[in-house]
């Protein structure tokens, strides 16, 4: 089912002390060449903000084809530029993508004051149906109840076989007023295996919650600078679920004694923190043709072990290979660390592990900064500094230049303004990049850094 790698980032601890030693450990994975060559069942759930702000109108950045047709298509359809225009747009578009199959299926869903399925799941061989209730999106209006919506969304795809690949595109542009109950329906899709895309428009819209619903479902958040941008992501999103060719993966970790799992995090392709109070610990689908990455942070204490070679966890994996209509066990993989008195093998790292873990840090030092610029502007500007300089090490281009970004509008402003934060708190979380294997230690940080950036 699964090629996958299970490495610390050291292979040696400290010998002789019952004091707290991090270790870091990557889970890498990617399909095998047999089970890539299938293809999983897809369901998208759309959820559409219908509130009275989405009639008002977008301008979308200029420059590119796809932008210029839009324009053209403006001019051609008067009063057409409101932002529920451009997701009806965006909405018909993905239902006529060439890498869909009619025995897909599709559900629309509308929410404003209240919610209403316009379209219950239905397969795509009904084209038809599909682009009616989405042209029905133009006749609602009210106020923003998401809540309302992603529960008729759970409804819909709740039920399906574990190897569907299900995705809830949510596309919101304001503050709803049920935030908490959204918090409670994101807890059901993770076990659900429903990872909701929440796309959050233009600067009222609370990132916190968009960023919450996203993480908890291990789906992505997306922040739009204008509407234009919506048909991208929505492009990005399906041809990352025909991929998909692994679902509803499931780990089990287990422990000895004195080693305690402190956080999971998928880095890699993009960003989102595994709930490790639940488990079996849902990781979701796992797409063919690119790794999946996965950070585990154990801390040892308590116990002060002599010199020798301990086995510390054991990792075990199960998921559905859609291709092959089965769900299939990988054989428990078990690690193991040496307790030693010397030093510099303790001191010795694994670049590429240690990479990863930067990548996740750097994210948690980007969202402090974002609360330090509303009351200590000099603070943000040096924790952003730090981040920046970890990505250069790294070489994550992208997330240097969003920082960069961040960094000049402070220096003009003073501040962060709610857009920047928006696209610098969201944006972050899809702008990972994947570290190639190296022996080489240059770059790696002292021993020091690495306990002040990981806290350990």
């Amino acid at each position: 089912m699964l090629n996958f790698i299970f490495k610390p980032h050291r292979a040696n601890l400290r010998a002789g002390t019952p004091d707290p030693q991090k270790l870091f450990v990557m889970l890498k994975l990617i399909p095998q060449q047999e089970v890539a060559q299938g293809r999983p069942p897809l369901a998208f759930a759309l959820v559409i903000d219908t509130s009275g702000s989405m009639q008002e109108g977008s301008s979308p950045n200029t420059g590119s084809k796809y932008n210029q047709q839009m324009r053209d298509l403006e001019r051609a359809t008067p009063n057409q530029g409101t932002k529920l225009e451009w997701a009806i747009r965006a909405a018909h578009a993905l239902i006529d993508d060439p890498r869909l199959q009619d025995t897909d299926h599709v559900t629309v869903i509308h929410f404003d004051d209240n919610a209403k399925t316009l379209l219950p799941l239905t397969p795509l061989a009904r084209k038809h149906a599909a682009h009616e209730a989405v042209e029905s999106l133009r006749r609602c209006s009210g106020g923003t109840h998401m809540a309302k919506g992603i529960r008729n969304a759970v409804q819909e795809l709740r039920g399906l076989p574990a190897h569907v690949a299900k995705r809830m595109l949510l596309l919101t542009d304001g503050k709803t007023f049920d935030e908490e109950e959204c918090r409670v329906l994101a807890a059901e899709c993770a076990p659900d295996n429903t990872p909701v895309i929440a796309i959050g428009i233009g600067d009222e819209y609370n990132e916190h919650l968009m960023r919450h619903v996203s993480e908890t479902s291990q789906g992505r958040p997306y922040h739009l600078h204008n509407m234009a941008q919506l048909r991208d992501i929505l492009d990005v999103e399906v041809g990352s679920s025909v991929r998909e060719v692994i679902t509803d993966l499931r780990a089990t970790v287990s422990t000895v004694k004195g080693i305690t799992l402190d956080s999971f995090t998928r880095v890699y392709p993009s960003l989102a923190d595994i709930n490790v109070e639940e488990a079996p610990h849902h990781l979701g689908n796992i797409a063919a043709g690119d790794y999946t990455v996965f950070v585990l942070e154990f801390t040892a204490a308590g116990l002060s072990r002599p010199a020798s070679r301990v086995r510390l966890t054991q990792v075990g994996l199960t998921g559905h290979v859609p291709g092959f209509q089965r769900r299939d066990e990988l054989p428990p993989q078990d690690l193991f660390v040496t307790f030693t008195p010397d030093e510099n093998s303790v001191a010795t790292v694994e670049t590429e592990v240690l990479s990863y873990v930067q990548q996740r840090n750097v994210d948690r030092m980007v969202q402090d900064a974002m609360t330090q610029a509303a009351t200590d502007a000099p603070l943000a500007r040096q924790t952003l500094q730090a981040a920046k300089g970890v990505t250069h090490r790294i070489g994550n281009t992208p997330m240097t230049r969003l920082i960069d970004n961040a960094l000049d509008e402070l220096d003009r402003t003073g501040t962060i303004s709610s857009g920047m934060r928006k696209t610098v708190s969201l944006g972050g979380r899809t702008r990972t990049i994947r570290i190639e294997p190296t022996s080489k230690n240059e770059g790696v940080p002292s021993e020091h850094e690495i306990r002040k950036l990981t806290g350990a």
